[in-house]
């Protein structure tokens, strides 16, 4: 089983949060219905479908997860959490254009929308896009109120590595594990910034913490090796370098 926490760091691929909606539903006695009352059993409708689809999404079943927010997006085209959740089920089908979209609408609907900028970030990086990914984790990190802000300075160290700005990518991983310790992706990032600017002994240091704190590993650094070697001859590309800079840093 590969180590959610090293394709976490590697791929580009983080995990998208699902904001779920605790659908309360309140009754009046009335003699007739009227227009707000309608609105509300609209809304309240809306609600239950996005609920249906994070469900939905949960088993896995991404297909009925986008028949219930496209019915819910019916009701209202600016339901935020409907059209970011849209964009999380294009993103998971590889339509990476349409969830592009889907992520941009719904920062429309809500500029401090945190989870969305993540997530479009998430989607630009997938599309190597580099730029656009550093704009779009800045911008969710700017609400001072957004829950999990580790995941985004970690997401922004990675594109900000992809880039070569690797002192400000090492900036923003410790800036995630200052908030969250257990982020093991970024002790793997700051292990490849090191590696390419020549810290050699910065760069073991920091992949031997990850492997330390990695459920996976636990600190078995030839599990590891085994894992990275295994992970570099099924992967290409960039994620394929990667995997091949680990294995150089553990030889330091």
């Amino acid at each position: 089983m590969k180590s959610n926490s090293l394709r976490y760091c590697v791929n580009i691929l983080f995990a998208l949060t699902i904001l779920c909606i605790v659908v309360s539903c309140s009754t009046t006695s009335t003699t007739h219905s009227t227009q707000p009352e309608k609105e509300t059993k609209a809304g309240n409708k809306g609600k239950g479908l996005y609920a249906l689809g994070v469900s939905k999404m949960r088993e896995n079943d991404y297909q009925g997860a986008f028949v219930e927010f496209k019915k819910a997006l019916e009701i209202n085209p600016n339901d935020k959490e409907s059209l970011n959740a849209l964009g999380m089920v294009y993103s998971r089908f590889g339509d990476n254009k349409n969830a592009k979209e889907s992520f941009q609408k719904a920062i429309s609907v809500d500029k401090n929308f945190s989870d969305a900028y993540n997530n479009l970030g998430i989607t630009c990086a997938s599309m190597g896009q580099w730029a656009e990914s550093i704009e779009a984790f800045r911008n969710a990190l700017k609400n001072p109120l957004y829950a999990t802000p580790d995941k985004s300075y970690q997401n922004l160290g990675f594109s900000l590595y992809r880039t070569g700005k690797y002192d400000e990518a090492i900036t923003a991983f410790k800036d995630s594990l200052a908030r969250n310790q257990t982020n093991t992706g970024s002790y793997y990032g700051i292990a490849l910034c090191h590696n390419a600017v020549g810290r050699y002994g910065e760069a073991n240091d920091a992949l031997m913490e990850g492997i330390r704190i990695d459920p996976e590993f636990k600190g078995n650094v030839q599990k590891a090796q085994k894992a990275f070697e295994k992970q570099r001859r099924s992967s290409t590309g960039l994620v394929e370098q990667d995997y091949a800079n680990y294995l150089e840093i553990l030889n330091y």
